[in-house]
């Protein structure tokens, strides 16, 4: 049995690194994980208030609240994204994963909608 040359043995090399790369771009755990720590940050500072008839909008103290979580999201993102490689995978995983937990948590689809968005725009 012959030894493989080199130039054969740098095609596989070549070919197993691609392989990997190609699985690593699957892999989307963390963007996931970190979909449900943002919407859970939004949960618990700023819980869904429901609105009484009679309100037209949420409290001032409330709006200030929920544009302070948005603000913190956001610084929160752009350390996630220094660490971590986002491709389309990746961001869409990390906006379904954020919207179903904010939904789970009993807000609106609307605020879902808007907010999953947003959480995505940011992610360019």
């Amino acid at each position: 049995m012959s030894k493989p040359n080199s130039s054969s043995l740098k095609i596989f090399l070549r070919i197993e690194c691609c392989h990997i790369m190609f699985f690593k771009w699957f892999n989307a755990t963390e963007a996931k994980n970190f979909g449900v720590e943002m919407a859970e940050l939004i949960s618990h500072r700023t819980p869904y208030e429901v609105k009484n008839k009679n309100q037209e909008r949420l409290t001032k103290n409330y709006e200030k609240r929920h544009l302070a979580t948005l603000v913190l999201i956001e610084k929160r993102l752009e350390n996630f994204k220094k660490n971590n490689r986002l491709n389309v995978y990746t961001k869409a995983q990390l906006g379904s994963s954020f919207k179903y937990a904010l939904l789970d948590s009993g807000y609106e689809p609307e605020f879902c909608n808007q907010t999953t968005t947003w959480l995505l725009l940011k992610c360019k």
